[in-house]
């Protein structure tokens, strides 16, 4: 058995700067419309899933998870 696994022959390779970097982009996005959502000033959300369902919302809660379940779901 070799150590070297190939999960997605597919994927793109990124050095370690580069894959920092796109994650902490990622982060940054993620922040920016988790903070325009919060507080009593915060804004409705409309989320629409890649089949056409429509969400609005203003729970950051709700927004954070139909979030990264798009995120993961994008990656496969």
């Amino acid at each position: 058995m070799s150590a070297i696994r190939v999960v997605n022959p597919k994927a793109d390779v990124a050095r370690h700067s580069q894959a920092l970097n796109i994650n902490i982009s990622g982060a940054r996005g993620l922040q920016e419309v988790i903070k325009s959502n919060l507080g009593p000033r915060g804004t409705m959300k409309m989320l629409v899933s890649g089949s056409g369902d429509i969400k609005i919302t203003k729970d950051g809660n709700v927004l954070l998870h139909e979030m990264v379940s798009i995120i993961i779901s994008s990656q496969e």
